[in-house]
């Protein structure tokens, strides 16, 4: 039996023993040794009833270096007060709090922001702190922790929260010319004016069904009427579509693990063309061989031009992790089914490996404009027919080397 848990058997045994021997010091002492162990566990076991440990972020997500606020609140709703508290709250690794020094953790990846205080009855601390971090990413905020005890300090105690809230951080977004593109028309121009094409949401009538028609183009209740094949023909439509191909693999075997630095350059072309097209209104899209953390599914946004297509597109590129979910020529030829016929693709790439390079040039064969954005020179020697290529330069590196 710990001491502490002794002094209630104390205190009675000094009472009886002072109160026997005609002793009414002793058993004086006796009863207030009781009584403050009694008192004391008392105390302790209710520490945390009606007390409250809140923390909200004013933004969860946000650019590099850009700052955000954190609130944390502690309130204690009783007439009991917490003698001293200490709680902490755990932070990604990459998380920095202005003016302080955060305590390290044992837990890979994290580190603590701590406060020390006493709190009293019916009482409300506020703190606020301004949070900033200069890594791409998906960023725990939590779980955190609060220790406090009775006055005497013998029964201590201890209270977890395990939400978890996260900061996701988008990555670096660059303007075309810093990556060596032109600024008007990147990728080249198109003959005749602005391309046409069909517009799902507005039908036009109906046709017989020709070999190579997708099955969503298909009308099964004209066709059950019939007893033939009929297919939707679509009004046309002038929104223009560019949908981005990541390739997240940089080296050729997942077992070598990954660069660092040429994931990031990768994330970061692939959002700075996506930011264009969104400004050039175009309907974009991606489509990549990472996963969504805690997924195991690869990430895919089909092209759309919703007003927050954009903000989700850049969270998707925020989240990517260096694990991959097989190759992106597999998750080509599973998405080649849905593409709109004349879509302009754009594949960017540390890595082209002969399945991805054969997976592209079968998209220009069948008749979209494929551009090849390489991050590296290895895959800017890849030679794809129908495949426009570019080395991604100019101030784009010098930015990565100095960062």
């Amino acid at each position: 039996m710990p001491f502490r848990d002794a002094w209630p058997f104390i205190g009675g045994l000094l009472f009886i023993v002072g109160f026997g021997a005609g002793l009414p010091l002793v058993a004086l002492v006796g009863l207030g040794v009781m009584a403050i162990g009694l008192g004391s566990r008392w105390w302790a076991n209710r520490l945390f009833d009606r007390v409250t440990l809140r923390r909200r972020l004013a933004e969860r997500r946000v650019f590099r270096s850009e700052p955000v606020t954190l609130e944390v609140e502690l309130e204690n709703r009783k007439l009991l007060p917490l003698p001293w508290f200490e709680w902490r709250l755990a932070l990604g690794e990459h998380v920095l709090v202005t003016g302080e020094q955060l305590a390290a953790s044992a837990v890979p990846g994290l580190h603590y922001l701590v406060r020390r205080g006493a709190a009293g009855w019916y009482s409300l601390e506020r703190w606020q702190f301004t949070l900033s971090c200069e890594r791409r990413g998906y960023h725990p905020v939590g779980p955190a922790s609060m220790r406090s005890s009775d006055l005497i300090g013998a029964w201590p105690s201890r209270t977890e929260d395990g939400e978890v809230d996260h900061l996701i951080v988008y990555p670096r977004v660059y303007r075309l010319p810093e990556l060596g593109l032109p600024a008007e028309r990147p990728f080249g121009d198109v003959r005749g004016g602005e391309r046409i094409f069909e517009d799902p949401l507005r039908i036009a009538g109906l046709r017989e069904y020709r070999p190579g028609d997708p099955l969503r183009r298909i009308d099964w209740k004209a066709t059950a009427r019939s007893g033939e094949l009929r297919s939707r023909v679509y009004e046309p439509s002038a929104t223009r579509q560019l949908y981005v191909f990541l390739n997240v693999d940089t080296l050729e075997h997942a077992w070598e693990g990954y660069i660092s630095d040429e994931l990031e350059r990768l994330v970061s072309v692939a959002a700075s063309v996506i930011t264009w097209a969104a400004g050039a209104r175009y309907a974009v899209g991606l489509l990549a061989n990472g996963a969504y953390p805690d997924a195991d599914r690869p990430i895919r946004l089909p092209p759309s031009r919703a007003r927050d297509q954009h903000a989700r597109l850049l969270e998707a590129l925020a989240v990517i992790q260096p694990l991959t979910m097989g190759d992106l020529a597999g998750a080509i030829r599973r998405e080649s089914g849905r593409l709109e016929r004349g879509s302009t693709i754009v594949a960017v790439a540390a890595l082209v490996p002969q399945a991805l390079a054969d997976a592209l040039e079968r998209l220009a064969n069948e008749g979209h404009r494929v551009h090849l954005l390489a991050t590296t020179d290895r895959a800017a020697r890849a030679d794809i027919p129908g495949v426009q290529a570019a080395r991604v330069g100019g101030a784009f590196q010098a930015a990565e080397v100095l960062a």
